[in-house]
C-alpha cells in the first residue's frame, strides 16, 4: 500500500470510529432525553415521528416503528396522559384520527434544542456548498445502508445463546 492509500484507510477507519461515538453519543442522548420527558425509550421514538413526519394516524405509527398497532395505541395513551400528544380527527379521512405533538410538547423540544440546532448552524458554516452536499451525500447514504441492515437481520431468525 502506498502512504496515500495508508492515510486514507486510516482516515475512513476514523470516520468509522467517529461514527460509532456519535452512534453511542445519540444513544446516550435520546436516553437523556426519555429520562427527562419521564417516557421510554419507545415512547420517545414514537414522539421523535410524529415530530419529524407531522400528525400520524396508529397504524401508520405501527409500521414505521416496527410495532403492532395494538401497542402503539397504548403507547399514543402513555403518551396523551403525559401531555406530549393528542389525537385530533383527520381532515382528509372521515374516520381516522391522527397523532399529533400538543403545544406544550412543541414548546418543551423548541426550548430543549434551540441551542443545540443554533451551534449546528454555526458549525456548518465553515464548510462550503459542495462539502455539504457531500456530508448530506455520506449521512443519506448511511441511513439507507443502516435500514437495510436492520431489514435484513430482521428477517433473519435470531440467534440463541449456546448452552452452557
Amino acid at each position: 500500500m502506498t502512504p496515500v492509500e495508508d492515510e486514507r484507510s486510516e482516515r475512513e477507519r476514523a470516520i468509522g470510529r467517529c461514527m460509532a461515538d456519535l452512534q453511542a453519543a445519540i444513544d446516550a442522548d435520546d436516553q437523556a432525553l426519555a429520562d427527562h420527558l419521564g417516557i421510554g425509550r419507545t415512547d420517545l421514538r414514537c414522539l421523535d415521528t410524529v415530530f419529524r413526519r407531522g400528525p400520524q394516524p396508529v397504524r401508520q405509527l405501527a409500521r414505521i416503528l416496527g410495532l403492532t398497532p395494538g401497542s402503539v395505541t397504548t403507547m399514543t395513551d402513555r403518551l396523551v396522559a403525559a401531555g406530549y400528544v393528542h389525537r385530533v380527527p383527520d381532515p382528509t379521512h372521515g374516520r381516522r384520527v391522527l397523532v399529533t405533538p400538543t403545544s406544550r410538547a412543541v414548546e418543551i423540544v423548541t426550548e430543549l434544542f434551540e441551542d443545540r440546532v443554533a451551534e449546528a448552524h454555526t458549525a456548518l458554516e465553515r464548510f462550503d456548498d459542495a462539502q455539504l452536499a457531500a456530508i448530506h451525500e455520506f449521512l443519506a447514504q448511511s441511513v439507507a445502508r443502516h435500514e437495510t441492515s436492520a431489514t435484513e437481520l430482521r428477517s433473519r431468525a435470531p440467534l440463541r445463546p449456546p448452552d452452557n
